[in-house]
């Protein structure tokens, strides 16, 4: 079985400018640059939208979010988080065309969003969060996302090639 994830830089709106809702362009270098240089073969890599990438492992039933654990060393003075859903072709492509503020909620407790199944986790130099529902507060909003794969804004004019 092939391990499916999808990796997003999320902006934290505490200390990323205002209105800094995608990653600057240079940040997005350095994780595409990360990822060709560990994420090797057979494992594969593409970047689907502007700081969202999609993570393959042929050998693995799930992608080990330990193995971000270095690039998030590294962007540590960056005001940004490395969100990672390990799921299926439809939770991955919600997670992607999913808004900044809405994942901020979902990272946060606060929402819920149908489809979004799999292993979502938040991975700091300090380690790997598994997000999960609070069961000690009433269930939070849940949002439902009607065709999130028609959504995802086409950026490529050629069919995407996974890198590494």
């Amino acid at each position: 079985m092939t391990a499916l994830a999808c990796l997003r830089i999320l902006a934290d709106p505490d200390r990323a400018p205002v209105g800094a809702d995608s990653p600057p362009p240079g940040l997005r270098r350095v994780v595409a640059a990360y990822l060709y240089g560990r994420w090797s073969r057979p494992r594969r890599f593409g970047e689907v939208t502007p700081g969202v990438f999609l993570l393959t492992d042929p050998l693995a039933a799930h992608v080990d979010p330990d193995d971000l654990i270095a690039l998030a060393m590294e962007l540590r003075d960056e005001p940004v988080s490395l969100v990672l859903l390990d799921g299926d072709e439809a939770a991955t492509a919600l997670l992607a065309a999913l808004n900044p503020a809405d994942l901020r909620s979902v990272v946060a407790g606060r929402l819920t969003v149908e489809g979004l199944d799999g292993f979502l986790m938040v991975i700091t130099h300090d380690g790997v969060r598994l997000v999960e529902p609070q069961t000690d507060r009433p269930p939070p909003p849940r949002l439902i996302v009607d065709g999130a794969i028609s959504r995802l804004p086409e950026t490529r004019a050629e069919p995407l090639r996974l890198a590494g």
